[in-house]
């Protein structure tokens, strides 16, 4: 008899989902109360739009917006220098068997959104 609880269609799993989701949670809580940002950075505010995590669970994605998008980059260059921080906190909050490591993106979602509609647009014309 064939196990059904094998993912084979690419999407993620329940535990996924619900570890992603804390994940972000737990992270966005991390963000707001951090003191270790630069004061080029503190006026400035980012979002967690979406984690994303491996099928073992060992990987977290994280997908960051920021407002002023000029300094997105260097929004996510500076969560990568310090995610070995947001892994130990993480593992302190979470009761997870493994922390998984974390691994800051840019999240281009709504730069492609935007060029998809202006593409619409042009072709409306």
């Amino acid at each position: 008899m064939r196990h059904k609880s094998k993912n084979t269609k690419g999407y993620p799993s329940q535990r996924q989902l619900r570890v992603s989701e804390l994940i972000k949670r737990k992270l966005a809580d991390l963000v707001l109360r951090i003191e270790f940002f630069d004061n080029n950075f503190e006026t400035s505010s980012i979002s967690i739009s979406e984690v994303r995590c491996s099928p073992d669970l060992k990987i977290a994605t994280v997908y960051v917006i920021s407002i002023e998008n000029e300094k997105s980059e260097n929004f996510v260059e500076l969560l990568n220098q310090h995610k070995k921080e947001f892994r130990y906190q993480l593992g302190k909050n979470l009761n997870l068997k493994f922390t998984p490591e974390i691994r800051f993106v840019k999240d281009i979602s709504i730069d492609q959104m935007l060029k998809t509609e202006r593409l619409i647009e042009s072709t409306k014309k």
